[in-house]
């Protein structure tokens, strides 16, 4: 088998392509990823400074701005525009932004605030346990099933060579679940619990890293709920539309509506006639004769 560096490289697998190779053909595919390493280094510079550094400050002014429309959801346009405003600033977030730098793609700048020591992103997952899980253990065993935790995450079967258990029955409810969870399970994920059931990890670093992921959620739940509130609250503020008060009692006439901003009035509700008081009539004559001769007859008496 192929050793480089005294390690002995060994795979079950016949058709392995370490097994074409001798040591010295391992060593030039070394020296040609050295060689692409150094040539890529030599080439960084403020160009590439400004770049990560004005890709922040659009991640931030993005991400503001979409829940600053999405205030005005009510709207479907103002929530279709914010609700893709915030994807795409998650997107950035999470694979141009924490990925890259979490390698330790931008550790070359020596600047503190964008180095792989310091930097935290907008995710449930701790930055130390998701280098492990991905620097680590992704990058060094990539596709390995039983070494990259990344195949499958435990929880899936994506590859023939994993073993076939019942539990995988139910995998089409768990990729939907996990899809509406992602974060969340992914900050699960990294614990690695299967080391800690075949005892390679103590149940103090299991504790640590449990402390960890609990303060990002406790962050991330209040984040995401101040900010509903504050959605919320500009919703409210917002003057409704023109709409009739609710219907009142009129003692004359029933329910009624009464009037408001934007509304005609209630008709008002005419009184009833009042009859002018009659005379009463003489004894014998008929009520008729009690009303007052006409001008015609006054004329001819005279």
């Amino acid at each position: 088998m192929p050793s480089v560096n005294g390690t002995t490289y060994t795979s079950a697998d016949p058709n392995h392509p370490l097994h074409r190779l001798t040591p010295e053909q391992i060593d030039e595919i070394g020296a040609a990823f050295q060689a692409i390493h150094d040539e890529v280094k030599a080439d960084l510079g403020e160009r590439d400074a400004h770049y990560i550094r004005s890709l922040i400050e659009f991640h931030r002014r993005l991400g503001a701005l979409a829940r600053i429309v999405l205030m005005a959801s009510r709207y479907p346009p103002a929530w279709l525009l914010g609700t893709a405003g915030l994807s795409v600033a998650k997107i950035l977030e999470n694979m141009e932004l924490g990925h890259n730098i979490l390698h330790g793609q931008w550790d070359w700048m020596n600047d503190p605030n964008i180095h792989s020591s310091t930097w935290d992103w907008d995710t449930a997952s701790t930055s130390a346990g998701w280098k492990h899980s991905h620097n680590y253990l992704h990058h060094t065993f990539t596709n390995v099933v039983g070494k990259d935790k990344d195949v499958g995450y435990e929880i899936m079967r994506v590859d023939p060579k994993q073993k076939w258990e019942p539990r995988f029955l139910a995998q089409p409810l768990v990729n939907v679940i996990l899809m509406l969870f992602f974060e969340w399970g992914v900050a699960l994920h990294d614990l690695d619990l299967e080391a800690v059931r075949a005892r390679e990890k103590s149940l103090k670093d299991l504790r640590k890293d449990l402390k960890g992921i609990r303060g990002k959620m406790v962050r991330q739940s209040s984040r995401t709920t101040s900010r509903s509130r504050c959605s919320a609250g500009a919703r409210a503020s917002r003057p409704r539309s023109r709409r009739t008060s609710p219907p009142t009692s009129c003692a004359t006439c029933g329910p009624t509506r009464s009037s408001s901003a934007g509304t005609s009035p209630t008709r008002p509700t005419p009184s009833p006639r009042t009859r002018r008081p009659t005379r009463a009539a003489a004894p014998g004559t008929s009520a008729s004769s009690s009303v007052p001769p006409t001008s015609t007859a006054a004329t001819r008496s005279t």
